[in-house]
């Protein structure tokens, strides 16, 4: 059977008091739907009271049957349920009334009779937990017609005569109003009420519990009480008297005695109380203890022995599906807590948990597989699948007990534990009967380890588990996608250079190509293990594996079926033998030709090459400027080996891909070819070839040429009847097969006349460069000058799209990759002046490559420029208020300022600086500013300038969350240039803060401010909202002033509504003043829909400070 479900049992998440709702109407009254819906929504958020909210229906408070009750088992299967789902903490009552109704009396008598209701419903007999659930009173008033005042009154004298009537406390009352809009508020305070009558429901259940007479003898008792007794505390939010709880009703039961027939029921209990105790210690951040716990619970009972009932296999497999299960749960509260904050590290972490439980897994499935093979069937075996679940009919008069085997509801009540062995016959052999190994739980849980490994990078775990779910997947004869496994292992140990688990890996892979008679899948294989190298770190007869493979490789090369491996991978039997030969005779008869890439791998041919560039004007088998390409072939095997054709593929480094393929060998710029290849046993050959890049039909792009691939091909043995190639890719830029050669140099200098190749965004990007004849005697002609764009500064590698680099053709003026011009003409010690105009708009580091080649091809000249592309200024752009706060955010229909700050990257004078602002934005200061001659800023490198520029938004309300600010252009030049360059720049795009009020001030007084004269101050305050707003505002006098008009007001403004309100200040002091300050407070339900951040940034908007002078003369 499979482990007893442990989250079935108790609640896998947090523990709530259940709280019953009377008295609504959800589906014909809106209010009512509303109430219930906000206590939903409240009890799913995150900072929510633990409480689950029900409809109160009689259906709620369940009848429970005596039931016929063994007192030698412990749990009850139903018993956590009565207190999360059935027994409820409170009942609210939820009742619409008014003080001022005129029927207040006929009102009176009918709350009475619903509350009397209420107590009969929960004081029945059978339910004495009830007596201690909660009831409260919710009134539900819509006071039409009467006033603030008058209900006020009422209040008070009405509610002491229904608490006296209906024998409530005064905790046990609310009155709510039935608007929508204040609602969740209400709601929000009546959850916390609710929350602190509850407990009182539990705390009552645990005293009738504790009152109970228990021997210290009876061991099954004492865990039965101590568990209710935690899970109650745990209820009523006492963790620490939950977790003592716990952790006494888990001692008593590891101190059980492990009875053959009780084990799985023990099991259960104590995995149960293990979970708990575990969860607690998460939630309540007791990291240590929780870790603790566990390792106790896998030292007390994980090596405890399984037993024999009901069989000695099934035992075994239980216990390994049981030990899997507590791996899992831990796992899970582990994974949990990690969302909640925990830090996991690579040795612990929820990983570890979910492979231990795969091999347990993994155990059961080879304990299963043992089993199906010693089952005997005959007549009196039947199978009864419903002996394996609870009968709904036995559930309702016997009790149902956590871990119970279902078979064994009746036959553990007969005295003397006398049971039907025919009964125990057909449980047992139903049992057997349905078992079969599930191997995709396996694969599963090592998925799930490995997810975890991969975000700690721990390869050396991964590849340890891919290794074991291939195991799973040969057992499972998953052998496609166990040889895809092995393959990916076998490749992360080639290159980590970890050769010592390779070979056991091969077998496996090996065993699965012959049980497929896969022709390129086997020969892969066995071309490796062919080789003694592969047996290095191992202790076995290193000659006897290898002949043994060398004569199936060589056999198969002629045509015959190699011999079975018999290595047990995958067990086979005579009749599959004859199946396997047959596809095999199939496989060979059609003469297939192999194709298998060798490279990095430990092989029976080791291949090393080498290209070098060959000086030497002696060497007879060269010329000048020859590539030497040296081919050393060893072979492993104790035959000779013989190929028809050597192939050697040698390609430009930058055109070499990662993979190499068919089309990509076939394209190659250059193919060497030497035939009849021999290689005797256990010796080595080298073979040479030379070639000059200069004098080939195909042209290389670059100097830096590798040697890309080689081909073994066409196998020459007697009697081959299947043939194939063998192939070798190398990396790029190997030091070893590769080469930069030399060409001949054309007599050619470059010279830039330029000062420097940062070119500024604004400015015209041309490189002028002098071409010079160096020659003192030849002069040079029909020079062909190519000018390209690269990556590399040697190499050609093509710039990306994205970076949008052209060049512009000098006569067309198109955007192109690259272009040709002719020198006709180039004298002794004259020069030619090539302009390279590009175009680009993005900041960028790249290389122009000119390649000059004569007529005839046999001279050349290269030469690379670095270029970048930069701002010629650093900026940042932020928006102020008017009095200098730097804010985040534009607010709508409020003065505010742009700052522009930005340090130059080179010289320059600035001649104008004009502001593009976007349509949105409506300046309220100059938006350009062109500068004379006389006053044109010479700015100097690194120095820091600001330029600043007031405006207003004015945006419809709400219209938008962000917006572009629009654009700066900077007209500047060089100091000793008269060429003028505009640099234009996005400021960006800022967040748009809609303020359903703005303020506005000013001086009603053009002449300066005098000491103890009247200052008029005139506040202008606009309702942006589409909705009518009331506030109030508070003058906030300092001792610098005397002030003669109203100190606050409460102001209501229609949609667009503007009002005007003047002070008169006297200021009792000279000097720099602090600005009258304003407070500002939205009232009613105005407070809800705009935190108070907004009515902050509405007095943003406010002056800071005033000049007063101390007289009128200046």
């Amino acid at each position: 059977m499979e482990p007893a479900d442990v989250t079935t049992f108790i609640p896998k998440d947090r523990l709530k008091h259940l709280v019953l709702l009377s008295g609504l109407d959800i589906v014909n009254n809106s209010f009512h739907k509303s109430i219930f819906s906000s206590f939903q929504t409240r009890s799913l958020a995150s900072d929510c009271c633990p409480l689950t909210y029900k409809i109160f229906t009689p259906e709620n408070i369940i009848e429970i049957p005596k039931l016929i009750k063994n007192q030698s088992r412990i749990l009850r299967y139903d018993w956590p349920l009565k207190y999360t789902q059935i027994y409820p903490a409170a009942i609210v009552l939820f009742y619409d009334l008014n003080w001022s109704t005129i029927n207040w009396e006929e009102k009176k008598r009918e709350l009475e009779t619903k509350i009397d209701a209420l107590r009969n419903v929960i004081q029945k007999d059978g339910k004495p937990h009830n007596k201690g659930t909660q009831i409260i009173l919710v009134i539900i008033q819509h006071n039409e017609g009467v006033t603030k005042e008058e209900n006020d009154k009422l209040c008070n004298p009405k509610a002491a005569e229904i608490l006296s009537l209906v024998k409530l406390k005064n905790n046990q009352l609310f009155v709510i109003p039935d608007t929508e809009s204040t609602l969740y508020n209400f709601i929000f305070r009546l959850e916390k009420q609710f929350y602190e009558l509850t407990p009182l429901f539990y705390q009552e259940c645990i005293r009738k519990i504790r009152s109970r007479n228990i021997p210290n003898n009876n061991s099954v008792l004492l865990i039965r009480q101590q568990f209710k007794l935690a899970f109650l505390s745990e209820l009523r939010q006492d963790n620490h008297t939950a977790m003592r709880n716990y952790k006494l009703a888990y001692q008593k039961c590891a101190e059980l005695d492990m009875v053959d027939r009780d084990a799985y029921e023990i099991l259960s209990v104590a995995s149960a109380i293990n979970y708990k105790i575990c969860q607690l210690s998460f939630q309540n951040n007791l990291i240590r203890e929780s870790f603790t716990q566990y390792v106790k619970h896998q030292n007390t009972f994980f090596n405890r022995k399984c037993g024999i009932y009901p069989d000695p296999y099934i035992a075994k497999i239980e216990f390994n599906l049981w030990k899997r299960e507590q791996c899992v749960l831990f796992a899970k509260l582990f994974e949990k807590a990690i969302s909640n904050g925990l830090l996991a590290i690579i040795h612990k972490n929820p990983g570890i948990y979910y492979q231990s439980a795969a091999e347990f897994q993994r155990y059961a499935n080879i304990y299963i597989k043992e089993m199906l093979t010693t089952i005997s069937y005959n007549e009196n075996n039947i199978v009864k699948e419903d002996i394996l679940s609870f009968n709904k009919d036995l559930s309702k008069t016997h009790t149902i007990y956590f871990g119970q085997r279902p078979w064994r509801v009746l036959t553990d009540l007969m005295p003397d534990n006398v049971f039907d062995s025919n009964y125990e016959s057909c449980a047992l052999f139903t049992l057997q009967s349905k078992l079969m190994p599930n191997y995709q739980q396996t694969i599963q849980l090592y998925n799930m380890a490995m997810k975890h490994f991969e975000k700690f990078q721990a390869h050396r775990f991964q590849t340890r588990i891919k290794s074991q779910i291939a195991d799973e997947l040969i057992s499972s004869g998953n052998y496609k996608q166990a040889q895809l496994y092995l393959y990916d292992i076998l490749m992360e140990y080639y290159k980590s250079r970890n050769f010592i688990l390779t070979q056991s890996l091969l077998v496996k892979f090996l065993e699965i190509a012959f049980f497929n008679a896969n022709l390129n899948d086997y020969i892969w294989a066995i071309s490796q293990l062919s080789s003694s190298k592969q047996y290095t770190f191992l202790t076995v007869n290193v000659s006897q594996h290898t002949n043994f493979y060398t004569h199936n490789l060589i056999n198969l090369f002629q045509g015959i079926i190699p011999a079975p491996l018999k290595s047990g991978v995958i067990p086979i039997i005579d009749t599959e033998l004859n199946g396997i030969f047959n596809k095999w005779q199939q496989t060979l008869s059609d003469k297939p030709i192999f194709k298998i890439n060798l490279t990095g791998l430990i092989c029976f041919l080791e291949i090393s090459v080498s290209l070098t560039q060959v000086l030497d004007d002696n060497d007879e088998y060269c010329n000048d400027n020859c590539i030497l390409a040296k081919v050393n072939i060893f072979n492993d095997l104790n035959c000779d080996i013989s190929f028809r054709k050597l192939t050697l593929y040698i390609e430009d480094c930058c055109k070499v891909p990662s993979i190499v393929t068919n089309d990509v060998l076939e394209n190659a710029t250059l193919k060497l070819h030497r035939n009849n290849i021999v290689i005797e046993k256990n010796s080595e050959k080298t073979y040479f070839f030379y070639f000059n890049p200069e004098k080939l039909n195909t042209k290389f792009l670059t100097s830096n040429i590798q040697i890309e691939s080689l081909v073994l091909s066409e196998i020459a043995l007697s009697k081959t009847l299947v043939n194939g190639s063998f192939h070798w890719d190398f990396p790029i830029n190997d030091p070893s097969s590769s080469v930069i050669f030399k060409r001949h140099q054309l007599p050619l200098n470059t010279t830039v006349l330029t000062n420097n190749l940062n070119f500024y965004f604004g400015e015209k990007f041309l490189l002028p460069i002098k071409i010079c004849n160096s020659s003192k005697l030849k002069e040079l002609s029909n020079l062909e000058c190519t000018i390209t764009l690269s990556n590399h500064e040697i190499n050609h590698i093509d710039v990306k799209a994205d970076k949008k680099i052209y060049l512009l053709d000098p006569y067309t003026k198109a955007k192109v990759n690259s272009y040709t011009q002719i020198i006709e003409f180039l004298s002794i010690d004259k020069s030619f002046l090539l302009d390279i105009q590009f175009d680009t708009d993005k900041p960028n580091d790249f290389y122009i490559h000119l390649n000059i080649k004569s007529n005839d091809e046999n001279s050349s000249f290269f030469k690379s420029f670095k270029i970048s592309t930069i701002q010629p200024i650093k900026w940042n752009c932020t928006i102020v208020s008017l009095a200098n706060e730097i804010l985040n955010q534009i607010t709508n229909n409020t003065h505010s300022m742009i700052q522009f700050d930005f340090e130059t990257c080179t010289e320059m004078v600035i001649t104008s600086v004009i502001w593009n602002l976007n349509s949105y934005l409506t300046p309220t200061s100059q938006v350009c500013e062109n500068y004379t001659l006389e006053a044109y800023q010479n700015i100097e490198h690194s120095s820091i300038l600001t330029y600043l520029i007031t405006f207003i938004a004015s945006l419809p309300f709400g219209k938008d969350e962000s917006i572009n600010l629009g654009k700066i252009t900077i007209s500047w030049k060089r100091p000793l240039t008269n060429f003028v360059n505009n640099t234009t720049i996005d400021l960006g795009i800022f967040p748009i803060i809609h303020l359903p009020i703005t303020i506005q001030s000013q001086i009603l007084l053009s002449s300066s401010l005098i000491i103890r004269k009247p200052i008029p101050v005139q506040y202008t305050f606009k309702n942006n909202y589409y909705k009518a707003l009331t506030f109030k505002v508070t003058l906030d006098i300092s001792e610098a002033f005397m002030f003669c008009g109203d100190k606050e007001q409460t102001l209501t403004l229609m949609p667009g509504e503007v009002f005007e309100n003047c002070l008169t200040l006297f200021a009792l002091t000279a000097g720099r003043l602090p600005y009258p300050k304003l407070n500002l407070s939205l009232v009613d339900d105005s407070n809800t829909e705009f935190p108070k951040i907004y009515q902050e940034l509405a007095l943003k908007s406010l002056p800071t400070r005033i000049f007063v002078m101390s007289t009128g003369k200046s």
